[in-house]
């Protein structure tokens, strides 16, 4: 068996739809196991018009108008049976925006159902184009999926039970059409998985099956560094779980966090590769050493002083750890009634409001435009990284290893963050 992820990035037409099923064909013999993101930019749309409907107004033209586009070129004998299961996924859309419109409210659940129609839709409109390939197709959605999680709407987990359920109700489906990016909670409610939600659940439906995992992209693979800003950043061929899980942690667009466990887990390998290309690409697996540089963008420093102790210190920290449960944080410095801390700005309310409220004579000072640039590497070390970036002269705020060991963190000013990534490329990652 194998499990390939087709990502939203990759399917935006018809030919995009034909290619994939191409590819699935192809590996007919290895029963394959497909997982589907929405159609290109159409979970951006759904969140729009979501948050539109609750100021009064939506509009679901653009996103009909896509899906009707997609199934034109399949024949009216195939079609016809597709439109129909396309059309109530739509009506059932309209009603669900036209609720909340009414009700002006938009819960977490509420908003998880309208984000998850365009996997629904898409496994559906796929469903067509296997059977005019002659490629017999389930579309699965969720728990029909074996897909069971808690209940933490919008950045849900998916619950040790499902493994079974998966082996249940995946493993005997000859070419099953698995919705990508939700789940439901146990009581039926649809629950979303967070970034890279689609990897996520294409890695677990593999860890429970034994198999490969196929994630095909519109890059090559992963690479020693993001290739639109260092041009000669080059393919790496394998890379091990940790780094990859680095990787993903300080700003990979390529790889997800989430989707690493399952198969470090299981010991299972995780392929990314190219849609357009399929090539070699990328093999996440036990062993291999790789250096590569990631980066975040829209950090912030913040400085905190005059705290009352240290315990007040652990108050603050703590608090800001239950509210942001997925993105790093770097700490910079702390003593007995001071911390600097590095995050991404949309979390800077949350420690100003948790360090306002240990006492008055608390201040906090707020810095942004920053980025925050992580050298993946087991063998370089932080004079390294400092020596080479002094040398461009660019002014670093913060410097210093990860918790993890494996990363040296610099935060530098926004506008020098892509020239500070050509350096480090360029002086520290070896041409092997």
């Amino acid at each position: 068996m194998i499990v390939m992820k087709f990502g939203g990035s990759c399917l935006d037409t018809p030919d995009d739809v034909q290619r994939m099923v191409g590819i699935t064909k192809s590996e007919e013999k290895h029963q394959p196991k497909i997982v589907l993101s929405a159609f290109k930019g159409i979970t951006d749309q759904l969140v729009a018009q979501a948050n539109s409907a609750r100021d009064g107004k939506f509009d679901i033209e653009p996103i009909e108008r896509k899906h009707r586009q997609i199934l034109d070129d399949l024949p009216a004998s195939i079609g016809a049976s597709v439109e129909a299961r396309v059309t109530d996924l739509l009506d059932d859309l309209r009603h669900t925006l036209t609720a909340v419109s009414y009700l002006k409210e938009l819960t977490p659940s509420t908003m998880d159902k309208i984000v998850t129609f365009g996997e629904r839709l898409a496994i559906h409109a796929t469903s067509g184009y296997m059977t005019e390939a002659n490629l017999k197709s389930k579309p699965l959605s969720g728990i029909e999926a074996g897909i069971l999680t808690n209940s933490n709407f919008g950045n849900a987990t998916i619950l040790d039970k499902s493994c079974e359920l998966v082996r249940e109700r995946v493993g005997s489906t000859h070419i099953p059409l698995i919705a990508g990016y939700f789940g439901h909670d146990e009581a039926g409610r649809i629950a979303t998985l967070g970034r890279g939600a689609s990897d996520y659940i294409a890695s677990y439906v593999a860890s429970a099956l034994g198999c490969e995992c196929v994630l095909y992209k519109d890059v090559d693979g992963i690479m020693t560094a993001d290739p639109k800003v260092v041009k000669n950043a080059r393919l790496v061929a394998k890379i091990d779980y940790p780094t990859a899980i680095e990787l993903a942690r300080y700003g990979s667009k390529v790889l997800f966090e989430k989707a690493i466990y399952p198969a470090m887990k299981n010991g299972l390998p995780i392929k990314v590769t190219s849609f357009p290309r399929p090539g070699e690409g990328t093999v996440i697996t036990r062993e291999g050493s790789a250096q590569v540089i990631s980066s975040l963008k829209n950090v912030a420093m913040v400085d905190v002083r005059e705290l009352p102790d240290l315990n007040s210190i652990a108050s603050m920290l703590q608090y800001f750890g239950s509210v942001n449960t997925e993105d790093p944080v770097m700490v910079t410095r702390a003593s007995r009634n001071d911390i600097s801390l590095v995050t991404l700005e949309r979390w800077t309310d949350a420690v100003v409001e948790s360090a306002r409220s240990l006492g008055t004579d608390v201040t906090v000072a707020v810095r942004k435009g920053l980025s925050l640039i992580a050298v993946i590497s087991t063998s370089l070390d932080i004079p390294q990284v400092y020596e080479s970036l002094v040398k461009e002269r660019i002014n670093i705020h913060a410097i210093g290893k990860a918790t993890s060991g494996r990363s040296i963190l610099v935060v530098v000013d926004s506008n020098d963050a892509e020239r500070a990534t050509r350096t480090l490329h360029d002086r520290l990652l070896p041409n092997t």
